[in-house]
Parts: C-alpha cells; sequence; structure tokens
C-alpha cells in the first residue's frame, strides 16, 4: 500500500509553506493524494479485521461488523442533508448512494446508476476497492458481502426510508463481472418476496 513518493514530490511546495522550513507537513501532500492514501487504507480494513478477529470471535464477529457497517451506512444521510442531496426518487438515492460510495471508499469505486423508473434504479459496481485489496492481501471474497449488503442497505434506508435494496449480482460472491444492487420501493420489495 504505498503511495507515489515521486508523484507527491513533482507537486511542489505547497502555497503558504516556508520552503526554508525542513519539517514535514501534511500540507505536503496533496488533497487528492491524501484521500487515495487513506481511502486505500479504509478499504484494506475489512480483509485486515477479518484475518485479525474472525478465529477468535468466530460467528459473533460477523454480528459485531454487521452492526459497524450499518452505522457507517447510515452516515450517508449526513452527507445528503449537509450537501443538499435529494433523494426522493430511486434514482437520486442511487445517485446519492454513488457518490457516498465513492467519498467514504475511494476512487478506486467504480460505479454506474441506471435509472429503470422512478420507484426502481440499478446501481451497478464495476470495480471495487475492497476486492482488490482482498486479493492483495489475500482475504477471502465471500466474508466482504455481509459488509456490503448491510452498508448499501444501511445508506439506502437512511436516505429514505420508503426504499430499500436487493442485491442481483456480487463480485464477491462468485460473479466477478460486476454487483448489480437494485433500489426499489420497500412495497415493490415486499411483493417480490411474497411471490418467492
Amino acid at each position: 500500500m504505498h503511495s507515489r513518493p515521486q508523484e507527491i514530490a513533482s507537486q511542489g511546495i505547497p502555497a503558504g509553506r516556508d520552503p526554508e522550513d525542513e519539517r514535514v507537513d501534511i500540507r505536503d501532500i496533496p488533497g487528492e493524494m491524501r484521500w487515495q492514501i487513506v481511502t486505500r487504507l479504509v478499504s484494506s480494513f475489512p480483509v485486515l479485521y477479518d484475518g485479525a478477529f474472525r478465529e477468535a470471535l468466530g460467528d459473533r464477529y460477523d454480528e459485531l461488523e454487521y452492526n459497524v457497517w450499518i452505522e457507517a451506512g447510515n452516515e450517508a444521510r449526513s452527507v445528503a442533508e449537509g450537501f443538499g442531496f435529494p433523494t426522493g426518487t430511486a434514482k437520486e438515492i442511487a445517485e446519492c448512494v454513488r457518490v457516498v460510495t465513492t467519498l467514504f471508499f475511494g476512487p478506486e469505486v467504480r460505479e454506474e446508476v441506471l435509472d429503470l423508473s422512478e420507484t426502481r434504479a440499478v446501481i451497478l459496481t464495476k470495480a471495487c476497492p475492497f476486492m482488490v485489496r482482498g486479493a492483495e492481501l489475500g482475504g477471502r471474497p465471500a466474508h466482504l458481502f455481509p459488509k456490503c449488503m448491510a452498508f448499501s442497505m444501511a445508506a439506502v434506508e437512511s436516505l429514505n426510508p420508503a426504499y430499500t435494496t436487493r442485491f442481483v449480482r456480487a463480485m464477491c460472491m462468485g460473479d466477478y463481472r460486476n454487483c448489480e444492487l437494485t433500489i426499489l420501493t420497500q412495497e415493490e420489495a415486499k411483493k417480490e418476496d411474497a411471490k418467492q
């Protein structure tokens, strides 16, 4: 997990910094690069925590971690409210989740929103930093799914409680083309569940 030091150095001394001051300073690292470094580290946590705690906690680990991801997902509402993002339709919710996911987990997230109707939208995830870190660190991808599901459902439902999610595909569960998350109304979800 290395940043590109030569790229950072090529940016020069930041404005407002005394060129005679030889101390290392956070301002020496451009904001975009800081974001990349932090989100790269954050996206490694699921694999690192899984390796450190799963054996000791057993099945209890998933339950505890699930709650952490729900809380993280609930933060989507704070971002949406803080920036005035609309969340009335499925597409608006999907766009907000796409922005929040990238904000929280970094520029390696690659997602596209498909607007199917006013009450249904799809987020296609084409690149996932958790999958990348998992491969780099030797993690098991299937352990990522409950985390993502908890985060996504909490994010959508915190943005608009009339909506929920359904996963159609998940890269970490073996569908390596993409993840497909449908956002639909709670009412539609109940009807679909009753048919199954």
